[in-house]
């Protein structure tokens, strides 16, 4: 008798076997991992194929009880052990030992499933005190998205979610207004102590740290407001119709037992935002933003986190710095040669901070600035003196021009130091980059980096795979009036293939 379900490194085989097409729950000994629709059958043999995600693949080694369920009932669909082979058991894990799941765009993360560490009495704790913060503010606070689900279907988080989600809504129609709001909300949270990261001009996320310095959890923050053809808008997703009736004023809904404000009627905002269908789980869901509400948001409000939740999934990985490569601090040898003595230097994109360090030991102080939180754990755990770090999105153009000021307004003149950072940025990041370094650099000052010049096969979530061309390098610099100066180039084995490295200055 044929088993029920088949898996390998590929894919996942499910015997023929009438279910209709559900959503299920896919399980590595009882740990949800991943949540799909089920394919149709082969048409001959009834067999249906799930391929796994990629992110999913590296992690596939040893043993496991592969288990799928429906979603929105629990019934079991069919269950084998697997060997993939290797030792021991599939451990779908991050360095803390919290289990993983593949979240609605298609990236691991923490979710509340079998989690035991009191993230969500903490995460919950803090939601209600936010919101009583900016209720006091004269802020119409009402919980929205997964947050709101949970609450309206059983009264707790979703086991798949991992964060709280607020909304406001504005009373400005403008794009220019709704912007200024936003800005004196996040003035308003940092004099509150919170550390908040702009993702738009109207998305904002309180980060909330664990003692030792990586990220616990966090509660995002999304605009709500009227544009003048009366509908409502919720960027970065939704656009529709809304009545103002069904979200103020706003009412308390239990959400694992603590009282949260929510939109007046929820289930107006529910099928505004999933459909009719919305009391289905569906743990699979992904949102299709049409082309032209997203144009309308991205050209008004940005967006300025691409890629940060990579790096942050990249580093969350590293427990402490691992050692140096052979030939790592070449590029850094270069650039102390060029250097006068006692210089003030700043490392975008620095990472673990070796290569700050390596600067300040030469003599110089330095300043290393990541968008990543993970990356600034690492790096603050062997922090020397002369070394200093903090959190710079270079995305963020508003943020970029407030670190350029601060530099104008103290008199330091930086020399910047990037290596292998430029390729993995996108155009819009580079061109702000360029401009700041217009307004800081002058006749003796420069930046010194370094930046992958030749393609490989390009996958758009993994800026390891991005290209930036010698002749666009001279170009984005050129459009802010730069010179640039490419001092050399080498090949270096990457797990991509080998690539064209190019070593560059850029001028005034």
């Amino acid at each position: 008798m044929p088993k029920p379900l088949r898996a390998d490194k590929r894919e996942l085989r499910l015997a023929p076997i009438e279910v209709g097409t559900p959503t299920v729950d896919i399980f590595f000994d009882e740990h949800r991992v991943w949540s799909t629709r089920l394919p149709k059958p082969h048409p001959r043999t009834g067999v249906r194929r799930i391929p796994w995600p990629p992110a999913m693949v590296p992690h596939l080694h040893g043993d496991s009880t592969v288990t799928i369920r429906k979603s929105a009932t629990g019934e079991e669909i069919a269950s084998q052990d697997v060997r993939f082979g290797g030792p021991g058991r599939v451990e779908i894990t991050d360095p803390r030992g919290r289990w993983l799941a593949i979240d609605k765009w298609n990236r691991f993360g923490p979710s509340f499933d079998g989690d035991s560490s009191g993230v969500q009495d903490r995460m919950l704790a803090s939601a209600a005190l936010v919101a009583e913060q900016l209720g006091n503010l004269g802020y119409p606070i009402y919980i929205v998205g997964g947050t709101l689900l949970g609450a309206m279907r059983s009264g707790n988080l979703l086991p798949h979610d991992g964060d709280i989600d607020f909304a406001f809504l504005c009373p400005k129609s403008d794009p220019q207004d709704v912007i200024l709001v936003s800005f004196e909300l996040e003035r308003q949270l940092l004099s509150l102590g919170y550390t908040v990261v702009r993702h738009s001009h109207t998305h904002l996320e309180i980060v909330f740290f664990s003692n030792d310095g990586g990220t616990d959890y966090y509660i995002d923050i999304f605009t709500g407001y009227y544009s003048t053809d009366g509908l409502y808008n919720q960027p970065f997703a939704l656009r529709g119709k809304l009545a103002k009736s069904e979200l103020l004023p706003t009412k308390d809904l239990e959400v694992g037992g603590v009282a949260l404000p929510a939109p007046a009627v929820p289930e107006a905002w529910l099928e505004f935002a999933y459909g009719p269908n919305w009391r289905i789980p569906d743990p699979s869901f992904q949102w299709k933003v049409p082309h032209a509400t997203q144009r309308r948001f991205e050209n008004s409000y940005g967006v300025f986190n691409r890629q940060r939740v990579f790096w942050e999934k990249t580093w969350q990985k590293v427990d402490k710095r691992t050692p140096s490569e052979e030939g790592e601090f070449d590029d850094v040898d270069r650039f102390l040669r060029l250097l006068p003595e006692r210089a003030f230097v700043v490392d975008l994109g620095c990472g673990d901070g070796r290569h700050a360090e390596r600067i300040a030991a030469a003599g110089h102080h330095v300043l290393g600035v990541d968008y990543s939180f993970e990356a600034l754990r690492v790096a603050r755990q062997t922090q020397p003196e002369n070394v200093e770090y903090r959190f710079l999105n270079l995305n963020d153009r508003h943020g970029l021009w407030l670190f350029a000021l601060e530099m104008i307004s103290q008199g330091r003149q930086p020399y910047f130091f990037a290596r292998n950072l430029l390729h993995v940025m996108p155009q819009l990041g580079r061109s702000d980059l360029f401009a700041m370094l217009r307004c800081l650099l002058n006749t003796e000052t420069f930046l010194y980096a370094t930046f992958d010049a030749s393609p490989v096969p390009r996958i758009p979530p993994n800026p390891l795979t991005w290209t930036f061309r010698p002749a666009l390098f001279t170009v984005e610099a050129w459009r802010w009036k730069l010179g640039t100066t490419v001092l050399g180039e080498r090949q270096r084995t990457t797990p991509f293939g080998q690539r064209t490295n190019l070593t560059a200055l850029v001028w005034l």
